[in-house]
């Protein structure tokens, strides 16, 4: 994993769709444009305060089975690298996830070199063998996230698709492509 200067990435949001929206300077959220978007699904844990997108098919999972979800829909994608970019800076995610990810070495070495940038969004870019690393982040988050700040947007390089990981239990997903839509539905339907 390595952090990017965000207009690295700014072709590829525009050609996902990917829009950027703010109502306070310490929180940007991301997410797909419904004119690119052929599907929206949110996935939520019961008693959930997270919102759907308007027109999302809204899939409640227990809480207990929630990361394994995610972790078979970034299995789904495995072949895409990834763009995380925070709804806060970086340095929220770092702290709160710094328990749950104490022992992982590769995330060690991750927030060692992230000094400088924990208190940016620079995207971080995340190549197919970062997958295990990126579902122990994900893990953690969705574990050890509260506030708004500790969100993160994932999109992929490949396809268009985005994962908005929302602390309190819930994971907007954007599909571009139909195809992909059909197959990540199977890693939450079943």
């Amino acid at each position: 994993m390595e952090f990017i200067p965000k207009d690295e990435v700014a072709e590829l949001l525009r050609s996902h769709g990917i829009t950027q929206s703010s109502q306070d300077e310490e929180h940007v959220y991301c997410s797909m444009s419904d004119d690119v978007a052929v599907a929206h699904c949110h996935l939520s844990i019961p008693d959930s305060t997270v919102e759907p997108r308007t027109g999302a098919s809204v899939v409640e999972i227990s809480d207990a089975d929630m990361a394994g979800v995610v972790d078979s829909i970034l299995h789904k994608l495995h072949h895409n690298q990834f763009i995380l970019i925070p709804v806060g800076k970086w340095r929220s995610i770092f702290d709160v996830v710094a328990f749950s990810l104490a022992s992982n070495e590769e995330w060690q070495a991750v927030d060692a070199a992230a000094t400088v940038e924990l208190n940016t969004r620079d995207p971080l870019l995340a190549d197919a063998g970062d997958l295990h690393l990126l579902c122990d982040l994900i893990k953690a988050l969705m574990q050890d996230s509260d506030k708004p700040d500790q969100g993160l947007t994932m999109i992929t390089a490949g396809v268009p698709v985005a994962l908005e990981i929302v602390p309190d239990g819930g994971v907007r997903i954007s599909f571009g492509n139909q195809a992909v839509a059909e197959e990540i539905a199977e890693a939450y339907s079943s």
